[in-house]
This record gives C-alpha cells, sequence and structure tokens, in this order.
C-alpha cells in the first residue's frame, strides 16, 4: 500500500499524509525538502509541522537549518490502529442494537381462528379490551348477546365504535340492535365491490380478516386471521376511512 494512503486511512488528511510519507522515506528533512517531496505547499506546511510538534508526532533534531523526523512511527501507527479498532467495535455494537430493535419491529403475530362461534368469541374479546376505537366491516350483521352487550359497554367507555356493512330488509333489523348499542354505522357502498371483505381494526394494535360467505358456505369452516402487524393494520384502517367517507348514514 502506498505511504500516502495508508497515514490516510488512518485518519490525517491529504496534506499530513504527504508530509507523514515523505519524512518516513527521508528520515530527517528541512521544510524545503519537505515541501519538495510531498508537493504540499510551505504555506500550509507550517502549520502543519507546528501541530506535529505539539502533538509529539515529529521533532526538531537540527536548530540550523531547522530538520525534523518521526518521533516514533511504531507508536503513533500503534495509537491510530487502537482507536479505529475501538470505534470500529462500537460501532459493531451500536449496529447490534440497531439490527436487534429492527427485529423486535418485524416480528408480527399472525392467527388463525377457525369457526364462526371460535372467531365471535375472540371478537368479544378483542372488543373488551379496546380502549380507543373499533371499526369494522359486516355484511350479515351476525346478531348475538354477547357481542352486543360488550360492544355497548365499550361505547360506554368512550370508545369510538364504527361499523360500515350491508344494510337491506333481510338485515335491518340486526343492524338497528348493533345501532341502538351505541355503534355510529354507515350502509356498504357497492362501489367497493358487490360483497365486502369482512375486517375490524382495534385500537390501532390489530386487524382481524374473515372469510366466509359466499365464499365459504359453512360456517364451522369461516376462518379469520388475526394479526398485530403494523403495516396491515394502518392499511385496513386507512381503507375502512376512505370507505367511511363513501359511505352513507342508516
Amino acid at each position: 500500500m502506498d505511504k500516502i494512503d495508508f497515514f490516510r486511512d488512518l485518519g490525517f488528511t491529504e496534506y499530513e499524509s504527504r508530509i507523514l510519507a515523505s519524512l518516513v522515506k527521508l528520515k530527517t528533512a528541512d521544510v524545503k525538502e519537505i515541501s519538495l517531496d510531498s508537493g504540499v505547499p510551505r504555506n500550509k506546511l507550517y502549520a502543519i509541522i507546528r501541530k506535529f510538534e505539539s502533538e509529539g508526532l515529529i521533532s526538531l533534531v537540527s536548530v540550523e537549518p531547522k530538520k525534523y523526523r518521526f518521533t516514533n512511527v511504531n507508536s503513533l501507527v500503534k495509537e491510530k490502529l487502537k482507536q479505529r479498532e475501538e470505534k470500529l467495535k462500537k460501532l459493531k455494537e451500536r449496529f447490534r442494537n440497531i439490527e436487534a430493535m429492527g427485529d423486535k419491529e418485524e416480528q408480527f403475530v399472525f392467527s388463525l381462528i377457525k369457526g364462526q362461534r371460535a372467531i365471535m368469541n375472540k371478537l368479544v374479546e378483542l372488543n373488551k379490551n379496546a380502549r380507543k376505537e373499533i371499526l369494522g366491516v359486516q355484511r350479515n350483521w351476525k346478531y348475538w348477546g354477547e357481542g352486543v352487550r360488550e360492544m355497548e359497554k365499550s361505547v360506554k367507555r368512550g370508545v369510538d365504535v364504527r361499523l360500515i356493512g350491508v344494510v337491506n330488509k333481510e338485515t335491518e333489523n340486526r343492524v338497528g340492535e348493533w345501532k341502538q348499542a351505541g355503534c355510529k354505522i354507515k350502509v356498504y357502498n357497492q362501489k367497493f365491490g358487490k360483497y365486502p371483505l369482512r375486517f375490524s381494526v382495534f385500537d390501532r394494535k390489530y386487524a382481524r380478516i374473515t372469510i366466509g360467505k359466499p365464499e365459504i358456505k359453512e360456517s364451522k369452516d369461516y376462518i379469520t386471521i388475526l394479526t398485530d402487524s403494523k403495516p396491515l393494520v394502518n392499511m385496513l384502517r386507512n381503507q375502512f376511512f376512505q370507505m367511511w367517507k363513501e359511505c352513507e348514514k342508516v
């Protein structure tokens, strides 16, 4: 490796590296000789020489004419390498911490729940634990006493409950039960598709997507995917509010 590159890699500037490389080559030299060999202008060289003297990197070996030499090349190199190694060690530690934080953030959980009854029980649990917000998209407005009671309790403790779903002659009575529980309800707009995707978002922490009729005929075979994946939770939450804007109140 070129001496100049070596000193530059140790952290010295271009001019400093050229001067040190010249002193290694010339052993002892005056300012004129160093300038000619290194190509560093004298007006720059004097300031660097004074700096090196104050740091003990070079020493004055004769006064008339003034000549300089490296004080201890080995000590300098060892000290610089030690500093680099310590800095590299700290960088590795910081990288491991950042990497660990990144892994932690990306370790999302996806759970699979099968069967309408098991899904309903899980929804009751999620509604019970919600503290700020419950957003949901329905199809058939399945009515069951425990679910409605827990939703009513959620509303009473200040949870913002908003539901979107298909409202027609078949579902209007069930919709009325949920509305009476205090839920804000809007009619599903078919511009988003013939059948709405069943999904819910709880406190920006959890989301569920349920696949049932007409895709799955038997209620015992219904499937719900439950996750705390932040990207997916945020995507579904944004989708809900986009739909909310386009839907009409009951």
